[in-house]
């Protein structure tokens, strides 16, 4: 009998942060990516957009869904979503993508 290894979950989330926070937001998403890191929960990629930089883009790959759901109960990771909440603006969430070549 073979078990199935748990598949990653590839996520994106666009942001902006809020006008005087960029600074506060920044350091909220490293909190947050070294919290989801030591809970071994996902690994995170953060980009700033080249010609926008008011805008940036998460790159996040969630060990599982039990990870994902894990993470919502961790309450490291939940104090730094709370703290982001007034610090950035969501300008989009894809919260699970899936690859659109290999079906």
């Amino acid at each position: 009998m073979s078990q199935e290894t748990p598949q990653e979950i590839f996520s994106v989330a666009i942001f902006q942060p809020l006008p005087g926070h960029e600074e506060a937001s920044l350091l909220t998403m490293q909190a947050l990516i070294a919290a989801l890191s030591a809970g071994q929960y996902s690994r995170d990629l953060l980009y700033r957009d080249a010609k926008s930089s008011g805008e940036y883009v998460l790159l996040r790959y969630w060990k599982s869904e039990a990870a994902r759901r894990a993470a919502l109960e961790d309450p490291e990771v939940l104090r730094c979503w709370a703290k982001l909440a007034h610090e950035i603006r969501t300008v989009k969430i894809y919260e699970t993508l899936e690859d659109a070549l290999s079906r």
